[in-house]
């Protein structure tokens, strides 16, 4: 088998998710050796005493933060793949993770199942960020994920020359601007972009709400020329 005795660290403060990935991933997999830490500093102690395949890391933590764990892990192991998954500083991961193809990133909260593939990309050597795999996902499939999450924030949406934003509130579509269209129409005019790319921003609310459909109404029928009835 291609995972056979692969050692894993994972490094997080939240015990409850590391317990839960852990067991998971040694219910389905038995090739999978772990080993959990709650602490950049217990992580960087196991890593001086143990070899390890992979690590999973946070980058908010107690101690020795992720990123300095990760510059440690990239000095002394340049070989090793690390799979950094958090839900803060986005696009400084993401500049760190294109820079290096032993990298890769999961966006807190995540679904098991997209950290179990990329967990077993980047054990087989395939380059699998988080961008790549959500390059061929439709604008309404990324705003489903992102209602899933219960995310608050917001995607800035770009399609040639028109840009939109899509703001989030505990995972609920709370206002949507293009130019100076907004609301359900605005919504119903971007889920129709076939061609399009888009960042993240955390905690970015605007001052109004104008959706009150809720995406997946606006997704059954996304001709900007319907009725909202």
């Amino acid at each position: 088998m291609a995972d056979t005795s692969k050692k894993i660290l994972i490094a997080d403060d939240e015990e409850d998710l590391t317990w839960s990935i852990s067991r998971i991933l040694r219910k389905e997999n038995q090739g999978y050796e772990i080993l959990c830490v709650n602490s950049g500093d217990a992580a960087l102690k196991m890593l001086e005493r143990h070899s390890f395949d992979l690590l999973i890391s946070d980058i908010r933590m107690p101690g020795r933060d992720g990123f300095s764990l990760l510059n440690f892990v990239r000095k002394q192991y340049p070989r090793m793949k690390v799979i950094v998954m958090s839900a803060w500083h986005r696009d400084e991961i993401q500049k760190i993770v294109k820079n290096d193809s032993m990298m890769h990133y999961i966006e807190k909260p995540f679904d098991i199942n997209d950290l179990k593939a990329t967990i077993a990309k980047a054990l087989n050597g395939k380059v699998d960020n988080y961008e790549t795999r959500l390059v061929n996902l439709s604008l309404k499939e990324i705003v489903r994920r992102n209602c899933q999450k219960k995310f608050n924030g917001s995607i800035r949406v770009t399609n040639g020359q028109e840009q939109g934003t899509i703001y989030f509130k505990a995972g609920q579509v709370i206002h949507v601007a293009i130019g100076s269209l907004e609301g359900e129409n605005a919504l119903r005019n971007m889920l129709n972009w076939s061609r399009f790319d888009y960042d993240t921003a955390l905690l970015d609310q605007p001052s109004t709400t104008t959706n009150h459909a809720g995406w997946k109404v606006l997704a059954e029928n996304s001709d900007p020329n319907a009725s909202t009835s």
